[in-house]
């Protein structure tokens, strides 16, 4: 038949009738040959005429059993739907997609896997017969109706228990083999819901079943199917995360070793509950928004507080306190959208995040520690606000912008933390090292970038946006040192923040010139470095005396960090094209054609040093001419005086003694 535009189908109960009215057809052409062919005979009459009967019965009967199995598959598939037409004009029309040949595949799969295979074999034999014919369920996916009616043919017990089943063959290939069933489910579950019969399986994956080990099957076969999100949500909920907000104290084990080995999932059916949401932020927020029900007055805070204590007191709790920090990573979008440009979706639930994660501090589960610094990173904008103490410094945190705030340029934060929860949420990672270093590099990168961006909007209108974005990140990095103080105690932060500084801006090669400053990936670093070491300066008694003597032992030399932060200053407002004279020559590096740093001139003055004159007193006669440079460029050293000032200021971690 030529293809139309109009729709073309398959009545089962008319094929039925045509399979009955061929069948009785070929009987009679076979009766008809066979009394015709023994009378000509005996006359001794050829009968190849007869012989083109007999194919043509025998060829009839074919088509009979054809017809049938095409019928008994037309009507399973079609299980569930509707009747179509109306009134008077019922019909048992079944719409499916036209692709038959392929259903059939599915069918002889699903028969083979549900009442051969996973129900007559056992051991390294059925784990053989499994993994052949992976493969060709993997192929399913490439037409996902056709994989639609192969889990609507599977025997529900068997696709219920495919992981335990294919564990427990001791097959080296499971997670392999498991994959491939995950990859036709997910491929029929994002696909046009064609297959009536298979609707009946979706609405099963996502209603409670009566055990934790069926739960967790379920989930096992959906955590590689890269379902749809609706899907996801409803399925996790429904078969383990409900329950537990509504009684999470209680043993949710369910896997064995077996299936661990197997496949390297949780045993924990909440933690494969969160499994199966991590990675798609929009299942993560929908699921929380409505996970317990109605049954559960619990604010979205209080519900992520609720994995975080099961997962401080369970056996299991490191499974589950890593899944939920990835989950907590795609609910806040924050490995897929852009800092300081994230939707008002992604942002509210990151607000709930870390009010939920900040109380724990350091005892929050090692395991979720990186989760908590992807979310720092992207959310950088809203901790260098929320550690602002010119503004609001009474302010809760929450989405509005707090009364009298002034917004700085550059930092578009889409909510407005408190200084306690911004203190309490670094908590959370600075504990260890590593963790700090990967915040710190993003910090540092965003303080250049908004510096710079202030220092030209300054240039171009006579505003002090310069200033203020400088206090703002002396604050921050006041709050961040304050909170590594209260982790890891005063010996151990300290000689951390000596190693970080010594080896990027004081460890200088005599024979090198480094490229250190603003424009060099380590000069962004180690001005962030100096921010945190300006910042804590007068942060003890008689710290900051020790602090200088401390470094000066590693290093042999003076340690002058108010110095080197007033020629950082310098050098970012110069970058950025501030209004002022042209520096000496003498001033201009010539491996970068700008401003030189402090450290081009402490290593130029190291290199030139002899017995005759020390390197200190060659350092002084080189910063002469950069000083009054700058004295004589009012505005220029007013700004470098001012920004500097608001950097060195100890204000931030006296006011959280308050507004913690």
């Amino acid at each position: 038949m030529a293809p139309t535009a109009e729709f073309c189908g398959i009545d089962p109960e008319g094929m039925g009738q045509l399979a009955t009215s061929l069948r009785g057809a070929a009987d009679r052409l076979t009766a008809f040959s066979k009394e015709f062919d023994g009378k000509l005979r005996q006359h001794g009459i050829s009968t190849p005429a007869l012989r083109e009967i007999t194919d043509i019965a025998d060829w009839g009967g074919t088509q009979v059993s054809m017809l049938h199995g095409r019928i008994d598959l037309i009507n399973a598939l079609g299980e569930g739907a509707p009747e179509l037409g109306g009134g008077g004009d019922r019909s048992s029309l079944v719409r499916l997609p036209d692709e038959l040949e392929d259903f059939e595949t599915a069918r002889g799969l699903a028969n083979m896997y549900g009442n051969d295979i996973l129900v007559n074999h056992g051991g390294e034999l059925q784990a053989t017969l499994i993994h052949e014919h992976a493969d060709e369920v993997a192929q399913l996916a490439k037409n996902p109706q056709a994989a639609a009616a192969f889990f609507a043919l599977l025997p529900a017990k068997a696709r219920d228990s495919l992981p335990s089943l294919i564990a427990s063959t001791g097959s080296k290939t499971a997670k392999q083999d498991l994959a491939a069933f995950s990859a036709a489910l997910g491929a029929a579950l994002r696909a046009p819901a064609l297959v009536p019969a298979f609707a009946k399986v979706r609405n099963d994956l996502v209603k409670p079943v009566g055990s934790k080990v069926a739960a967790w099957n379920r989930l096992a076969l959906l955590k590689g199917a890269n379902a749809p999100s609706g899907v996801r949500s409803a399925a996790a909920r429904a078969l383990v995360l409900d329950d537990f907000a509504k009684k999470p104290r209680q043993d949710w084990r369910a896997a064995g070793p077996t299936e661990m080995k197997a496949y390297g999932l949780p045993s924990d059916v909440v933690a494969l509950g969160l499994e199966v949401l991590a990675g798609d932020g929009t299942a993560v927020r929908d699921a929380f928004a409505k996970l317990g029900g109605a049954d559960v007055k619990l604010s979205q805070t209080e519900k992520m507080k609720r994995f975080l204590d099961y997962a401080k007191s369970a056996g299991t709790g490191d499974e589950v306190a890593d899944a939920f920090g990835r989950v907590l990573e795609a609910g806040t979008e924050a490995t897929t959208e852009k800092p300081g440009q994230h939707s008002p979706a992604a942002a509210a639930f990151a607000l709930d995040a870390i009010k939920a994660a900040g109380p724990f501090g350091d005892g929050l589960p090692t395991v979720a520690k990186d989760s908590m610094v992807t979310i720092a990173k992207s959310y950088i904008h809203e901790l260098a606000s929320g550690a602002r103490f010119d503004k609001a410094v009474d302010r809760a945190s929450g989405a509005g912008v707090p009364a009298n705030w002034v917004p700085l340029p550059g930092v578009t934060p889409a909510f407005y933390l408190s200084p306690g929860d911004t203190h309490r949420f670094l908590k959370t990672f600075v504990g260890d090292k590593q963790l700090t270093d990967d915040f710190d590099a993003t910090a540092a990168q965003f303080r250049h970038d908004t510096l710079m961006a202030a220092a030209q909007l300054d240039a171009q209108g006579g505003t002090r946006y310069f200033e203020d974005t400088a206090r703002m990140f002396g604050d921050l990095a006041s709050v961040e040192f304050k909170a590594t103080l209260d982790v890891r105690g005063e010996q151990d932060a300290t000689d951390d923040l000596i190693r970080d500084i010594t080896k990027n801006t004081l460890a200088l090669g005599i024979d090198r010139i480094p490229l250190v400053g603003p424009l060099a990936n380590e000069g962004v670093k180690a001005g962030w470095e100096l921010t945190k070491a300006y910042g804590i300066s007068t942060a003890l008694d008689g710290w900051a005396d020790s602090f200088e003597t401390r470094v000066e032992e590693v290093t042999g030399t003076r340690s002058d960090f108010v110095l080197r932060q007033k020629y950082d200053i310098a050098y970012i407002l110069h970058e950025a094209g501030y209004p002022a004279s042209e520096p000496p020559a003498e001033l201009i590096s010539k491996s970068t054609g700008n401003l030189k740093t402090y450290d081009e001139l402490l290593a130029e003055a190291k290199r030139e040093a002899s017995e005759d004159k020390k390197w200190e007193q060659v350092l002084r006669e080189k910063l002469t001419p950069y000083e009054r440079w700058m004295d004589s460029n009012n505005a220029l050293d007013t700004k470098i005086e001012d920004a500097s000032k608001f950097q060195t200021s100890d204000q931030a971690k006296e006011q959280l003694r308050v507004w913690n």
